[in-house]
């Protein structure tokens, strides 16, 4: 008897002990605040980055194309990879692809620059238009049409984008 209550003790002991930790543990997996303008995106933790605290629809969306162009450049200076990643296939597939990521990746760098001269000139129409084409899903495609896969930093980075243009829809197209 003495055995079971030294084991209820130890237990309990080992419990009380335990809770501060947990609490801890919970607190820090919790997800911080989402910023006003990031209720509608799909990635709300990622948009509250982008839009970097901004108190007005205007800036959170600026902030937010600002940040997307970035990374887009970034995508823009990775074509590099592409090449050896298609190595074996024939020169003129290998070149289709080279040609329709690169066109891709610049056509996005350009959507994302016409969608914040877009902004300050208070364009919606253009605005949507081109934010909604800056992604990179024809470079995907044409590697999927070739039975191709994207290197993985590539591909990584072309889907980080995307997450990027839809959380900035989210903010723009807020009301």
């Amino acid at each position: 008897m003495a055995q079971k209550m030294f084991n209820y003790f130890s237990l309990l002991f080992l419990a009380m002990a335990c809770l501060p930790l947990l609490a801890q543990s919970t607190q820090a997996q919790q997800p911080g605040p989402v910023n006003e303008f990031c209720k509608t995106a799909s990635h709300k933790e990622l948009c509250t980055k982008m839009v970097n605290g901004a108190k007005n629809l205007h800036d959170a969306s600026k902030n937010a194309m600002e940040s997307t162009l970035i990374a887009a450049k970034k995508l823009q200076s990775m074509t590099k990879l592409i090449g050896p990643t298609l190595s074996a296939m024939r020169p003129i597939t290998k070149d289709s692809i080279l040609s329709t990521c690169q066109e891709n990746f610049d056509n996005a760098v350009d959507d994302l620059e016409t969608s914040l001269q877009s902004l300050e000139n208070k364009d919606e129409g253009t605005l949507l238009t081109h934010l909604s084409a800056a992604t990179a899903s024809d470079c995907s495609d044409a590697f999927a049409e070739m039975g191709a896969k994207l290197p993985p930093p590539l591909s990584s980075h072309v889907d980080y984008v995307f997450k990027l243009v839809s959380n900035c829809l989210a903010v723009v197209e807020q009301k």
